[in-house]
């Protein structure tokens, strides 16, 4: 359908909807067959993705979400029925700013009536590993706005899975060799749950505002497609694309952690990521929260089925090349 002026319709404020999750909330509630007035927030409404969205009748509005720009968030989520809201850590790597800034959207929302806010969450590490690790940012930060947000207003966690689109980054993904294999070298032997985050990502914030089981707010979503190991993923990449590929798994997490730092980076932000990686092989991307009945139960009536891996390589024939 196309997005309705119609005030009758229901208003979804959408943060970040220039970049890959709110695009993906946008384009999947653009593909609904209910109507939506859409409002998209991004820093600057000049830019080519802010006009496409104009283009399709989408109100785009400039705003910075941070600390003491309070009253312009509030007046950008204004009239809104549903909000979606996100948080970058990685543009800063500073735990405190995000969630200052995501109980800043939750602060917000609560203030104009919001009647549904979705933020962007991840699982709480400290907690759910019984305080074995407590060095994962990242992942606590995001968890904690959910608390914080669930105290105050009706909110639904929707958890992002593994980006597919990660494996692009040969910090993260296979890595082309002279010879024309590629390696790919891994710091555990974990599985991760991988999605399609342009395409479906915002399939299942779609369910979360249009099913009863969690349209007045509560609860967890874990978006993922499927569960693949490393090895699982490169034997997809040879049969799709059609070259070998090596997974090399560090011999040990101080390796890993060694290695990253090698690369470049800072102490702290390698230190985190070698706890993630220690958690996902322990306990799972999920703490395996995403294998519930009730998690099996959203993935059966989403309006289409999440890609698989192979069926997001076969759509974009360019993603790993040879």
């Amino acid at each position: 359908m196309t997005v309705t002026a119609d005030i009758s319709a229901p208003l979804v404020v959408v943060v970040g909807a220039t970049g890959v999750q709110g695009g993906s909330v946008i384009r999947n509630l653009i593909q609904s067959d209910k109507p939506y007035r859409l409002r998209g927030l991004t820093r600057d409404a000049t830019k080519p993705a802010a006009q496409e969205l104009k283009s399709k009748g989408v109100d785009v509005v400039a705003v910075s979400v941070a600390v003491g720009n309070e009253a312009a968030v509030r007046e950008a989520f204004r009239g809104a029925d549903v909000v979606f809201a996100m948080t970058n850590i990685y543009e800063h790597w500073d735990a405190k700013r995000e969630t200052d800034e995501g109980k800043l959207m939750a602060d917000a929302a609560k203030a104009v009536g919001v009647k549904l806010f979705i933020f962007s969450g991840l699982v709480h590490v400290s907690k759910l590993s019984g305080g074995k690790y407590t060095n994962v940012k990242y992942y606590d930060s995001k968890a904690e706005v959910v608390e914080y947000a669930q105290s105050q207003l009706p909110t639904v966690d929707v958890q992002a899975g593994f980006y597919m689109t990660n494996l692009a980054n040969p910090l993260l993904g296979p890595k082309k060799l002279d010879d024309g294999t590629y390696e790919w070298q891994q710091l555990n032997e974990a599985g991760y749950s991988y999605i399609d985050m342009d395409h479906d990502f915002g399939l299942f914030v779609r369910y979360a505002i249009e099913s009863p089981e969690y349209n007045k707010g509560g609860g967890t979503i874990h978006t993922h497609s499927e569960h693949l190991t490393t090895r699982d993923a490169a034997a997809i990449l040879e049969r799709v694309r059609g070259y070998k590929v090596k997974v090399v798994t560090a011999p040990s997490l101080e390796a890993g952690r060694i290695g990253l730092e090698s690369m470049g980076f800072p102490p702290q932000i390698a230190a985190q990521f070698i706890e993630g990686a220690a958690s996902i092989d322990e306990f799972g991307q999920f703490f395996g929260l995403e294998q519930s009945e009730e998690q099996q139960k959203v993935r059966a009536s989403l309006a289409r089925k999440p890609r698989t891996f192979e069926e997001f390589l076969k759509a974009n024939t360019d993603f790993l090349k040879a």
